[in-house]
Formats: C-alpha cells, sequence, structure tokens
C-alpha cells in the first residue's frame, strides 16, 4: 500500500475514532444529567408530606394567600436568577396541563444584603412579572416550609395539600419531561 493511501486511512481511522469517543462522552454526560434531575426529583424530604398554607405581599404590595386544599398547585420559588427561570417553567407546564393547575409564585428574599431597597427588588420582579403576582419571602419562612436552597424549586402539591413532586432548576426538556411524567398521574 502506498504512503498516502495508508496516511488517509490512518487519518479516517482516527477521525471515527474520535467521533465514536464523542458520541460516548456525549451520551454518558446526558445520562447522568438526566439521571441527577431524577435522584433530584426522588430525593426531596417533602414528599408525601403536608404543608401549611401562607400569607405574603406580592411585588404590587397587595397580600396574597397560598391555600392548597381542593386545588393542584405548582409552587415555584426562586430567587433573583430563579424568578427568570419561573416564567419559562409556568410556560411549559400550562402547554401540558392547561389551566388545571394553580401557579403559585414565590420571590426568595431572605439572603438580601441589608443596604439594597425593598422597593428596588420589588420593581426588579415587576418587571420580570408585570401581570402574575410574586409573593415575596423577605423572611425565608415560605421557603424553609419548602425546602428551598438556591435557583428555581418547582414542587407540585396534589388536592390534600401533600407535595407529590418537586424538581430544582432551569426548564431543561429532560427536567420538564421528568417532571411532568411524575406529576402526570396525579393530574388526571
Amino acid at each position: 500500500m502506498n504512503k498516502k493511501i495508508r496516511a488517509t486511512l490512518l487519518s479516517f481511522s482516527a477521525t471515527l475514532s474520535f467521533a465514536a469517543v464523542l458520541l460516548l462522552l456525549t451520551t454518558i454526560l446526558v445520562t447522568t444529567h438526566e439521571s441527577k434531575a431524577l435522584s433530584a426529583l426522588r430525593s426531596d424530604k417533602l414528599l408525601g408530606k403536608r404543608v401549611s398554607d401562607f400569607a405574603l405581599e406580592d411585588q404590587f404590595e397587595r397580600q396574597q394567600t397560598a391555600k392548597f386544599l381542593g386545588k393542584q398547585t405548582i409552587l415555584m420559588i426562586g430567587d433573583r436568577q430563579g424568578v427568570v427561570t419561573m416564567r419559562l417553567w409556568e410556560e411549559q407546564l400550562r402547554k401540558e396541563f392547561g389551566d388545571n393547575l394553580q401557579f403559585l409564585r414565590v420571590a426568595y428574599f431572605k439572603g438580601m444584603p441589608f443596604f439594597v431597597p425593598r422597593g428596588l427588588a420589588r420593581n426588579e420582579v415587576k418587571e420580570k412579572h408585570p401581570k402574575s403576582s410574586v409573593m415575596l419571602d423577605w423572611d425565608g419562612n415560605a421557603g424553609e416550609q419548602f425546602g428551598y436552597e438556591e435557583g428555581c424549586k418547582i414542587s407540585y402539591i396534589d388536592q390534600n395539600g401533600t407535595v407529590r413532586a418537586s424538581i430544582v432548576g432551569d426548564c431543561t426538556s429532560e427536567r420538564l419531561k421528568i417532571f411532568t411524567g411524575s406529576i402526570a398521574p396525579y393530574t388526571r
């Protein structure tokens, strides 16, 4: 075999090997990412626990009450970044379940520095949610009840006020599929 053909075959073989390794790594990463989301969904300490109603002011300074009994509820809790993510979760879940679910939004502001005026935080939420009410959790009480830590946490609470599913993070297609699959039996 001449040197040019041999070099071309070796180059082609190396390219195929590299592509195979890349495909394998991508598969491992996607599987790991999806299994992390699934394990996070199943590991929430609140699963199967009943929750209490609570009341907070929203970004428009109106008192809002979160009531769970008799309603299927999606509760979304987020920090500054999580408040943005909530909107996408709500859009996708409304596409899947229509208006059969009550959506409650909570902005977690417990760790906000003392020198940041509350009015500034309130206005930021108004910009991101100009029409939907977002309850403002200044003291972190609602967040603590639902085991909130950071980012965006989405929980499904059934008509008896029992948490049936929770997931944390951005609204990716994998997380959305896992979450909607886990709450589908309860929403029929």
